[in-house]
């Protein structure tokens, strides 16, 4: 495996990223708003198993004493990490695969909620942390873009606390969670977050067996190395015009990746609305193809990989290459 970029990259990187957000950080309450002109398109049918789940949502507060929250940009050191975590839980007797998502910068879990909705309906359990720095609720977040360091340890400890649940019989996810089949993802500095948490030596978790990266970059989270080795299988998905983590190194990353590993192109595609809960024309799109992703991953369901390729090639929207 080739390497993934160097420091300089890195720090150019994370200042684009920072200023770049500064916008949304401005005006965080606000509601979404349709992104730029893009194409429209159609899916072939039958590209995703139809299933429909019922399910609960809610939050539960994980909070580690062993790690603390550095000073942020308005906010005090603290000698603990509190991590608010959104729960959508299918409803079944059956343990049901889990997704660990991680937002970005500037961002939160509520503003993916059409995403969260349709992988939870499709059986699958969500679990969305709110990072303590980099949530669009946190004073100054835009400027606490390097907590990216801990990030990874807090997806790591908030699985932790899923799985001690899972095995409490007075927990409401006592038994509903299949360990064996976990999937880490994330969106731009979430996705940051997920190289880290999967692929870094710093922290790397080897309970996850599938990994997505939503509009990322191979940002340093340590002086660790970053391996795509190939261990698990992993989607990249970048929008062509994206403004803010440009897709041309998105697109190098997946070139310097070790197989399996699959790149979806969203022609067009800024950064962050076509996977949030804006109203673009991808949305439909990305909510099937990344269903169909688990569903080869997590999902056991036969001929997976050929459902999620069909699904991720749409004529005008989605194009999707392949390393496996």
């Amino acid at each position: 495996m080739r390497g993934v970029g160097s420091s300089r990259r890195i720090v150019a990187l994370a200042v684009l990223l920072a200023v770049s957000v500064l916008g949304i950080a401005c005006s965080a309450g606000d509601p979404p708003t349709a992104s730029a002109d893009a194409p429209s398109g159609t899916t072939a049918p039958g590209t995703t198993v139809e299933r429909t789940y019922q399910f609960r949502t809610w939050d539960e507060t994980y909070v580690d004493t062993s790690r603390p929250t550095p000073a942020g940009a308005g906010t005090p050191e603290l000698p603990e990490r509190t991590l608010v975590t959104t729960i959508r839980l299918p409803q079944g007797e059956q343990p049901f695969p889990l997704i660990v998502f991680s937002h970005g910068l500037v961002g939160h879990p509520r503003v993916f909620s059409e995403l969260f909705d349709r992988w939870a309906a499709s059986g699958y359990a969500v679990a969305a942390p709110t990072f303590p720095l980099t949530n669009r609720d946190a004073p100054g977040a835009v400027a606490n873009w390097s907590d990216l360091a801990n990030q990874p340890g807090d997806v790591s400890f908030v699985l932790d606390q899923l799985l001690a649940a899972n095995d409490d019989p007075s927990s409401p996810l006592f038994g509903r969670i299949d360990a064996d089949r976990l999937g880490a993802a994330g969106l731009s500095l979430g996705g940051a977050t997920t190289y880290g948490v999967v692929f870094n030596d710093c922290c790397r978790d080897e309970r996850f067996t599938s990994a997505m990266v939503l509009a990322g970059a191979t940002l340093a989270v340590s002086g660790d190395p970053l391996r795509l080795d190939g261990h698990v299988p992993l989607l990249i998905v970048h929008g062509t015009d994206d403004a803010s983590l440009p897709f041309a190194g998105a697109h190098d990353t997946f070139v310097a990746a070790d197989p399996p590993v699959w790149f979806v192109s969203v022609i067009g595609g800024s950064h962050a609305p076509p996977f949030e809960d804006d109203d673009t024309p991808y949305d439909a799109t990305v909510e099937r193809f990344t269903t169909a992703w688990w569903d080869a991953t997590l999902g056991n369901v036969p001929d997976g990989f050929e459902r999620f390729a069909d699904a991720a090639t749409v004529d005008g929207l989605t194009e999707v290459e392949v390393k496996a």
